[in-house]
Order: structure tokens, then C-alpha cells, then sequence
């Protein structure tokens, strides 16, 4: 808009092009009437009518800036955020959603909502966001079952974790713990691995279902051990350690917040971790990959999607905050109880990630 006024401060000659500036905005409601009286009289601008320009240009600019989306204004978010969670509440996805959701709310000044949708493995609350608005307000809290597994279990799935969402960060992550009742005669994973191999039906492994990432954990120790082993499904972790710890069934791969306790009170005996590193609310007990089975690394972990297509600034916007939240004491505070640790990637990290997995868990279920 500033540009009518030519370097001499007078106003352009509107002859100079049919469809000049000067035509072209005399006598519109956006421009001053000092302007189209200086036009008409051919008068050149006073300094008082180029501060009316001035004026003018930065008003324009401003009122066009509203009709853009929030992330462009670097307002994100203007409104309350959806945070779904695809199994019901109390469990480990659910809490460190809450966790996660409360340190956003806090840093980024604006409600970040939990909201339940469970139903059919974790499908009912995935397909949802994924065909939600990609606007940054509807995100999913993902983890290995639902963005790695059910597409190896569920050939017709109504979602693809990859082309439907757009990674966003990792927040936490938990190993999970090779357990025994305290009543079996063996201390660590080898004497495991021999008790397994003495018996000609092997080892009876519990897990909370059929197809959950702790069922597939301990088909994935049977193969790499070259034990024989039962398989025994219950319906939840609960039915499944109160048989554990009635000596019902030999082993369990369970998530560390469950057991933890059962583990202190001297109920279970922790025999190893599956991650890579030792946890550091059990640093006694060694990982698998230190009692021997190699390069054995499963963990539990938990992450934010947003529907495929969402805006880059919004997504990176989130991940800067994620990053953030995992770097604080609370964060840290608030998932110890659950055996969890703060964690944190870029989005292409996360999505390097659940491309692997998905590769992993694919070959072991065919």
C-alpha cells in the first residue's frame, strides 16, 4: 500500500497503467480520503496524508493477519486440545496422557483435554483422530500396540499409523520385567532358560490377551532361547500375576509399574529387564541382553500423533513443548510411580521408529 507514494511524495499518475495502484484503490472504503483528493486535485502528499499511508499499511497488514489459521499468528493453541487416549482410564497410556496433557496445559497456557475412546484393541480411538480435522487440536496418544502391532494382527485395519498420522514426539517409556513367582527354584535367566529346557512342556508364560506387546514379548524370548513354551491369555495384568504369584503359571513379561510392588514385597522375583539399559527404579536387575540373550530390546512406550497433514509449525510447535515437559522434575516425578521414564524424539525419530517395530512384530506374527 505504500508503495502509490513514488520517491518525489507525490502520488502516482494513474494513467500510467489501467489497473494502477492509485485506480485501483481510489475511493475504497479502505483508503483515505486524502488520498483521492490529492488524486482529483493532482495535488502532491503532505506529510501529514503519508502518515495516513503509514497508518493505513500497518492497519491492512494486521486485519488481513486475522483471516489467517492460529499456528500462522504463532497463537497455537487458541482453544482447548483433545488429547484421546484408545484404552480406558487408569491404565498406563491413560496416566501418561494426564501427565503429559497437565505439563502442556501449564507451558503452552491453553486446556489439553484427555478424553477415553476405548474399544476393539485401541481401533475405536485410533481411526477416530485419524479422521479428524488435521488443526492441531485432536492429537492421539499412541504406543506400540496400536501403532505397531494391531497392523500386523488386523489385515483389513482402518487406519495405517503411517500415512494416517504425523508423528509428533516420544514422551515416556517403561521396559518391562521378566518375572517368576518367588516359589520357582531359579535366580536369574539362565537358570531360567535351563529349567525351561529340563521340562518337556517348557515354560507356561502369562500375558494380560492375546496379541498385546507383553504376549509378544515372551513369544519373541521363546524363539530367540529356543525353549518350548505355553502361551496363557488372560483378560487384564490382574488375573494374570495372581496366578503368576499362586505359582499357576511359571513367567510373565508384565510392564514394570505393575509388578514393581509385587517385586519389593518379595512376591516376585525380578529375573531381568528387556530394554537395553537398566531401569532406574529396579538398577539391580541386569537387562536380558546382559544375561545373555543378545540384542533383546522391548519396551513400553508412549507417544503424540496428530492426524496426517497437520501443519508443521504445530507440529514442531508440540515437539519443542514435549521436549520441554520430558526435561522437568514433574515429569519425572509423576511417571516413577508407574515405573515410566520421561522421554523425548524428534518426529522423524518417532516415525523411524514405529517403521521398524511394525518390521519386527510383522515377522514374528507370520
Amino acid at each position: 500500500l505504500l508503495a502509490v507514494v513514488d520517491a518525489h511524495g507525490a502520488a502516482p499518475d494513474p494513467r500510467r497503467h489501467e489497473r494502477s495502484p492509485a485506480r485501483f484503490l481510489s475511493g475504497s472504503r479502505f483508503f483515505p480520503p486524502v488520498f483521492t483528493a490529492c488524486q482529483k486535485r493532482r495535488q502532491p502528499v503532505t506529510m501529514r496524508s503519508r502518515r495516513a499511508f503509514g497508518t493505513l499499511g500497518l492497519s491492512a497488514l494486521a486485519s488481513l493477519s486475522l483471516g489467517l489459521p492460529a499456528w500462522a499468528q504463532g497463537s497455537y493453541p487458541s482453544r482447548p486440545v483433545k488429547v484421546v487416549v484408545a484404552y480406558t482410564p487408569g491404565g498406563a497410556n491413560d496416566i501418561a496422557a494426564r501427565v503429559f496433557s497437565q505439563l502442556l496445559s501449564e507451558r503452552m497456557k491453553q486446556a489439553f483435554v484427555v478424553e477415553n475412546r476405548p474399544g476393539a484393541s485401541g481401533i475405536t480411538g485410533t481411526t477416530m483422530v485419524a479422521k479428524s480435522e488435521a488443526d492441531g487440536y485432536t492429537l492421539l496418544l499412541g504406543a506400540g500396540g496400536t501403532m505397531t502391532i494391531n497392523p500386523a494382527l488386523f489385515p483389513s485395519l482402518s487406519y495405517d499409523p503411517l500415512k494416517d498420522f504425523a508423528p509428533v514426539g516420544l514422551i515416556a517409556r517403561s521396559p518391562l520385567v521378566v518375572v517368576v513367582p518367588a516359589s520357582l527354584p531359579v535366580k536369574n535367566v539362565q537358570e531360567l532358560i535351563a529349567f525351561a529346557k529340563a521340562r518337556p512342556d517348557g515354560l507356561a508364560y502369562a500375558s494380560p490377551g492375546q496379541g498385546t506387546p507383553l504376549h509378544l514379548a515372551g513369544e519373541l524370548f521363546t524363539r530367540r532361547t529356543g525353549i518350548k513354551s505355553l502361551h496363557v491369555p488372560y483378560k487384564g495384568s490382574a488375573p494374570a500375576l495372581n496366578d503368576l504369584m499362586a505359582g499357576r503359571v511359571d513367567v510373565m513379561f508384565d510392564v514394570l509399574g505393575s509388578s514393581i510392588e509385587f517385586v519389593r514385597a518379595g512376591r516376585l522375583r525380578a529375573l531381568a529387564v528387556t530394554s537395553l539399559q537398566r531401569s532406574i527404579h529396579l538398577p539391580d536387575v541386569p537387562t536380558l541382553n546382559e544375561s545373555g540373550v543378545k540384542d533383546f530390546d522391548v519396551t513400553s512406550w508412549f507417544a503424540l500423533f496428530a492426524p496426517a497433514n497437520t501443519p508443521p509449525a504445530i507440529v514442531s510447535a508440540l515437539n519443542a513443548e514435549l521436549g520441554r515437559s520430558a526435561a522437568t522434575p514433574e515429569a519425572k516425578e509423576r511417571l516413577a510411580p508407574l515405573g515410566m521414564e520421561p522421554a523425548s524424539s524428534t518426529p522423524e525419530q518417532l516415525r523411524a521408529m514405529v517403521q521398524a517395530e511394525q518390521s519386527r512384530w510383522r515377522d514374528l506374527i507370520r
